[in-house]
């Protein structure tokens, strides 16, 4: 199995290919010039734009189907709650990336095909595929399990930074009673590919993490 990482230009997003027998899982797509062949599925972390902006690009591409929760897939519809319609503005309050300009953005929607409360499981050429929700950054967060070992944890998990619960669309309270919660149940040893970043050890994050 290979997982590639693809930087997007939007926020320095990640999006993830997941690759195995020649056939692919994307995992909050952006719109890229190359070509993925055999897409079964394309899996979204959460709702915001620079996460979902290749969505309309690859479905039309490949057909494939697209999974996230009904909260998840509530927002993805609605140019507002994506926060497309004010992505200038939600560029401007990152307080990570100093000097970044952001690029005119057009109201975006997308709609998802398979969605699901509280959590999801897929079986995928001999992997298991677990999504579960992890409320906080927004309410439509997720985690993207595989095989145990490796998570895709979208704005929900970085190594060194706190988890961003303030931005629209988020929750605090959420946060504190469902996605940490979570988070902290994980076990050290597995491998956090994150929504921006690098890849890390998740014994190696940010401990104070509340």
């Amino acid at each position: 199995m290979i997982i590639e990482r693809v930087v997007s230009d939007l926020l320095d997003s990640n999006m993830y290919l997941i690759c195995e027998n020649q056939r692919t899982i994307i995992v909050d797509p952006c719109i890229i010039d190359k070509k993925i062949f055999n897409v079964d599925y394309i899996l979204l972390t959460h709702e915001h734009y620079d996460h979902i902006s290749g969505v309309n690009y690859w479905k039309s591409k490949t057909g494939a189907k697209v999974i996230a929760s009904e909260i998840c897939a509530e927002k993805c519809i609605d140019s507002r709650k994506n926060l497309s319609r004010y992505f200038d503005s939600f560029c401007d309050i990152q307080t990570w990336l100093e000097g970044y300009v952001a690029p005119q953005v057009s109201d975006y929607e997308c709609e998802v095909d398979l969605t699901f409360n509280k959590n999801c499981k897929i079986e995928w050429e001999g992997h298991s595929i677990c999504i579960k929700e992890c409320p906080g950054h927004s309410l439509g967060s997720c985690l993207i399990f595989l095989d145990d070992k490796f998570v895709f944890s979208g704005d929900s998990i970085f190594e060194n930074m706190k988890t961003e619960s303030g931005f629209p669309g988020g929750s605090r309270k959420a946060w504190r009673e469902v996605g940490y919660p979570l988070v902290e149940s994980l076990r050290d040893d597995y491998i956090v590919y994150p929504g921006h970043f690098k890849e890390f050890i998740f014994k190696d994050r940010y401990k104070n993490n509340k």
